[in-house]
């Protein structure tokens, strides 16, 4: 039975990431040692600042000796499982050439967002992830506006039926049978209100 690392993939997917730290540092003579400090408030915020609530910011999993997904996001209710959700914005803006004094910029609108979701879903007993998998393409087949809800995407998107799921694709696994990875690509929505006068 294969096994594999969540980070593993993703290194694949995304590309190698550099550690903070190349090495630990000298520990012999002449090594620069700090002094004390004192840490401020070190206390973990559990909720965003939106809303009367707040979006979550970690989720903990009592199931998994109290591991938690950090930024954990939901589509209509349906958790998506160890997601990593990539946002990316564009304005639309003209630019217009004047002669011997040089380019005037005119924002014209801000374009919807494009955000992308990769969930990483991990059997159970290393058996295939059929069930998550089943609900992951059920989502994809609404075909209607759906409410993503996240502590990161909450900061740019309306509160509900903001996001329309437009792809999905099936990602590379590197061969494990008890792993699926699913990426969700989609643009936001946001509600008009047509006036006519």
């Amino acid at each position: 039975m294969a096994s594999i690392r969540i980070i593993d993939v993703l290194n694949k997917i995304y590309g190698p990431k550099g550690l903070p730290f190349p090495s630990r540092p000298n520990e012999g003579e002449g090594a620069a040692i700090a002094g004390g400090f004192t840490i401020g408030n070190n206390e973990v915020k559990e909720r965003s600042d939106l809303g009367t609530l707040g979006t979550p910011v970690r989720k903990y999993d009592n199931e998994d000796l109290g591991s938690y997904v950090f930024l954990p996001a939901t589509i209509d209710g349906v958790e998506l499982e160890n997601p990593l959700v990539i946002v990316s914005g564009e304005k639309m803006i003209v630019e217009t050439d004047i002669v011997d004094v040089g380019t005037v910029f005119e924002k014209v609108f801000t374009r919807p967002y494009d955000i992308s979701i990769i969930c990483t879903l991990i059997g159970e007993n290393k058996a295939w992830p059929e069930s998550k998998l089943k609900k992951m393409a059920a989502l994809y087949k609404k075909d209607d506006l759906v409410t993503l809800k996240c502590a990161l995407t909450d900061i740019f998107l309306q509160p509900k039926n903001n996001f329309l799921i437009t792809r999905i694709s099936m990602l590379d696994a590197q061969g494990a049978e008890n792993v699926e990875i699913i990426q969700f690509d989609g643009r936001s929505n946001i509600n008009f209100k047509l006036e006519l006068i």
